[in-house]
């Protein structure tokens, strides 16, 4: 079995060093999200949930290519290594590599509940028990959820996205403690009031990032190859590419950590030189250079 995984990891890593964009389509993967609401009651799998929904949000745009969950799991499971957006951006950018994906969706969700909106004076601030026979005059759903795409060439942060979602509803009687027999996924759940206010905050989430990466300043161009004075590089017609771009060619430096938190704080990066598009096909485009390029290097237009 251990051996399946690692072929697996092995011909991933094949097809998104061959493919680069899938068909001109950026490669994403969502990785579940960290879990830190404190209102949800018994509700399950919170991140997991989160997480799928938007894999959907983002695959309904039919801009990207999002990586299916068992590639995922089988990855996690090679590495030893949880799903949690809780990780570092350095391990997110190692698991996309190893998917072949350009940019890891990682994050957390900060609410996640519904409240009695009659209780306190901002309206706001007391949660509802799930369980008992509860009768409210009004109640309101509330998701909150916070997220950021790494590239994975860099482990730097490319964009960042909120999104919230509410939902109230005028009258709501009945025993709330069936709330939690609707999980994600199920029959049902995404009728609630508070299935509502999470696709809401998904959708949110999904249009921002989606806007951040149709402006073209998110995430680096990865090289492909290097021959002689030529780079060919993973962005193509498909992609917008066009001739006569000038990218600036940028090495990334060793990764900074936190002493105190261990948490990742990026990575210097020092120009090395430009590179002039030359030709373009449509999956990828070849650039020319005087500057002494590597393989690992990025490239970014240059403004």
């Amino acid at each position: 079995m251990k051996t399946k995984i690692k072929l697996l990891s092995a011909a991933l890593l094949l097809a998104g060093s061959v493919n680069g964009w899938c068909g001109g389509k950026k490669i994403i993967c969502v990785l579940d999200l960290e879990d830190k609401s404190n209102h949800h009651g018994n509700w399950r799998n919170i991140g997991t949930g989160v997480a799928e929904m938007m894999v959907t949000s983002l695959s309904e745009t039919r801009k990207y290519t999002l990586i299916e969950r068992s590639k995922l799991d089988a990855v996690l499971e090679e590495q030893k290594l949880g799903a949690s957006g809780a990780v570092t951006a350095q391990t997110a950018a190692k698991i996309g590599r190893l998917l072949g994906a350009q940019y890891i969706i990682t994050g957390a969700v900060t609410e996640f509940g519904i409240k009695d909106s009659k209780i306190g004076v901002g309206g706001l601030e007391k949660v509802l028990p799930f369980g008992g026979g509860a009768k409210v005059s009004k109640t309101k759903a509330r998701v909150v959820i916070d997220v950021r795409a790494i590239d994975t060439t860099s482990a730097q942060i490319a964009a960042a996205a909120k999104g919230e979602g509410e939902k109230s509803s005028a009258e709501f009687s009945g025993n709330l403690s069936i709330a939690p027999s609707f999980d994600f996924g199920k029959e049902g759940f995404d009728e609630t009031i508070l299935g509502k206010a999470a696709r809401k905050a998904v959708d949110a989430v999904a249009k921002e990032l989606s806007a951040k990466f149709d402006e073209g300043g998110a995430g680096a161009v990865k090289i492909i190859k290097i021959t002689g004075n030529q780079v060919y590089i993973n962005s193509g017609g498909a992609d917008g590419e066009k001739v006569g771009r000038v990218y600036g060619i940028y090495r990334v430096g060793e990764d900074m950590v936190d002493p105190d938190t261990g948490e990742s704080l990026g990575s210097e990066e020092e120009k090395v030189g430009t590179a002039k598009v030359v030709k373009v096909n449509p999956k990828f485009s070849i650039a020319e250079t005087k500057a002494a390029v590597q393989k690992t290097d990025i490239l970014k237009e240059s403004k």
